[in-house]
């Protein structure tokens, strides 16, 4: 019997979708989120990412034996509360991952789901290297409530997606001994319920004119098919990367075909 696959975020959006598409597949999956699914979930277990003492008891659920982990669950732009976007998208992301990693099975892998808006996190490297070097949840918090950490305050989202894309690279090696990959994904604007925190956060110009020059906005379910195949298809050599997931966007401010306007 395949072991289970654990989700998290897997009640809505992008979480959702991998879930379904790896349920359909015939993969038992457990499901770590702070709210229940709509549809018939296999196994719901709540958790809070920015709490240690939901992440604690989700924990306890969690069997001793997982086929692998998909960190999805986050939270879109807060500016009125930056601790909690970097609690949920990466220091309890990356407190979960480090806990289950033991328990991911040889061969299996952990993938996680970061965000376009990380994609430049060399350009902020200093900053990064700090947020990752201040191991576990606490020592974190402290390092983010310092003053001279205070500049992650002004887009508290993207520096999330900055130390968890940058994660990816110090997490291969933590996995390394237990024979399991760690890679990620970056998706470019994507419809789901933080679509709108999104549209605020960019303007909606912005917004809009990224979206006509993907192509058009993306769905949770272009994610989805990467996703089950770096988890489950025939990846084993695929370790350590990052991979954007955007219609291409990306591909257009590297090479400059973009038009300046429209």
């Amino acid at each position: 019997m395949k072991a289970p696959i654990v989700i998290t975020g897997g009640s809505s959006g992008i979480g959702e979708a991998i879930r379904l598409r790896l349920e359909a597949a015939g993969y038992e999956t457990l499901n770590l989120d702070i709210q229940r699914p709509d549809d018939a979930c296999q196994n719901f277990i709540a958790c809070d990412l920015s709490d240690p003492v939901s992440l604690d008891a989700a924990l306890t659920s969690v069997p001793a034996q997982v086929g692998g982990l998909i960190c999805v669950a986050g939270v879109g732009p807060m500016p009125d509360n930056p601790m909690k976007v970097m609690t949920v998208n990466f220091l309890g992301t990356r407190w979960l991952t480090e806990q289950i990693l033991p328990r991911i099975q040889s061969k299996g892998s952990v993938t996680l789901v970061a965000s376009s808006a990380g994609r430049d996190w060399r350009d902020n490297r200093a900053q990064v290297d700090g947020m990752i070097e201040a191991e576990g949840f606490t020592e974190g918090q402290d390092w983010l409530n310092s003053a001279e950490s205070g500049a992650w305050k002004a887009d508290s989202y993207k520096f999330s997606k900055q130390c968890l894309a940058a994660y990816t690279y110090h997490a291969v090696g933590k996995a390394r001994p237990f024979g399991v990959r760690v890679n990620c994904i970056n998706p470019g604007i994507t419809e789901t319920n933080l679509s709108t925190g999104f549209r605020d956060m960019l303007g909606s110009q912005t917004y809009d004119r990224i979206v006509n020059l993907s192509g058009r906005s993306g769905q949770p379910t272009d994610v989805a098919g990467l996703a089950e195949f770096l988890a489950v298809g025939d990846a084993g050599w695929i370790n350590g990367v990052e991979i954007t997931v955007d219609g291409g966007y990306f591909a257009g401010v590297v090479a400059d075909w973009h038009p300046k306007t429209g």
